[in-house]
């Protein structure tokens, strides 16, 4: 990817090639993130392309503070938080990230799919406050002030919310017996 700054200057110059760029480079790191935060692969699909209109039309505040993607996970947070609110309930962790390759055996792909589930279902033991941080910190390698300027707070209240789910997830591993 060129860099980052140059994408984002030349598209607040309305550069609808830096702009596509800008947003081909980010949009999987938002989707992903937000599959693994919501655990609904529609709702993240659909929280990701309200983000990128709202980065669009926002796209003179961005200040590079922090990575681009960063703050178009701050957007998408910022719209589930919204929703949850409104809708006053947690989206439901399914089953994401499954692939069906025709090249893997049925046994394959029903261990694979039983992976999948058993990690979503232990990334659903936790409060959506913890499940972001997790998310970022462990599947997206977030430093804790990326985390913190994601989500809005304190970065010791990220390092409490990371060490919380940690524990968290240990227990209940250890509680199913999967260690």
């Amino acid at each position: 990817m060129p860099d980052e700054k140059s994408l984002v200057r030349r598209a607040k110059q309305n550069d609808k090639d830096a702009m596509e760029e800008l947003f081909r480079f980010s949009y999987p790191v938002l989707l992903g993130a937000l599959v693994r935060i919501i655990g609904d692969v529609s709702v993240a699909e659909d929280i990701a392309q309200e983000a990128v209109l709202r980065a669009i039309i926002n796209l003179e505040r961005y200040l590079p503070r922090a990575k681009f993607s960063t703050w178009l996970i701050t957007i998408a947070l910022n719209i589930y938080k919204n929703r949850l609110r409104t809708k006053a309930r947690e989206v439901p962790i399914e089953s994401a990230g499954k692939t069906d390759s025709e090249a893997d055996s049925a046994e394959d792909l029903a261990l694979q799919r039983l992976a999948v589930d058993e990690a979503a279902s232990l990334l659903e033991a936790l409060s959506p406050e913890k499940r972001q941080v997790f998310v970022l910190r462990h599947y997206y390698g977030f430093k804790y002030r990326e985390i913190a300027d994601a989500i809005g707070c304190p970065i010791g209240t990220v390092r409490s919310r990371l060490h919380d789910s940690v524990s968290m997830l240990e227990r209940e591993i250890a509680r199913r017996g999967l260690i």
